[in-house]
């Protein structure tokens, strides 16, 4: 995609920069919610194996993990806001006019 809308030198570090943000913010792993509380963790190199952490409260972790994303979706959203000031019009219509392509791309191979 980088080469279809014709990407400069001086735009490579904001459109890597967003890629990157983009990427991560996508990662599927990230966005499955956690396994089921299995019970009080123990620290097999605590000097008292005896005592547990406690399980966190219903939600909690989901909520850790929303909160994660949310951050990732912040840093995408400055990302795409510093490249959008360096791409030209031309190259925005290309990149939109990509992203909805049922080719390859980010909408492509489900």
């Amino acid at each position: 995609m980088e080469t279809l809308i014709g990407i400069r030198v001086a735009q490579l570090d904001a459109w890597r920069s967003y890629t990157a943000a983009l990427t991560d913010f996508l990662d599927f792993r990230d966005h499955m919610p956690p396994r089921p509380y299995s019970g009080a963790k123990t620290t097999p190199s605590d000097p008292d194996i005896g005592d547990k952490i406690p399980p966190g409260l219903f939600g909690e972790e989901i909520a850790d993990h929303m909160l994660d994303q949310a951050i990732k979706a912040r840093m995408l959203k400055d990302k795409a806001t510093a490249l959008r000031a360096v791409l030209t019009a031309d190259q925005l219509k290309k990149l939109e006019d990509a992203e909805r392509s049922p080719g390859p791309g980010p909408r492509g191979f489900r």
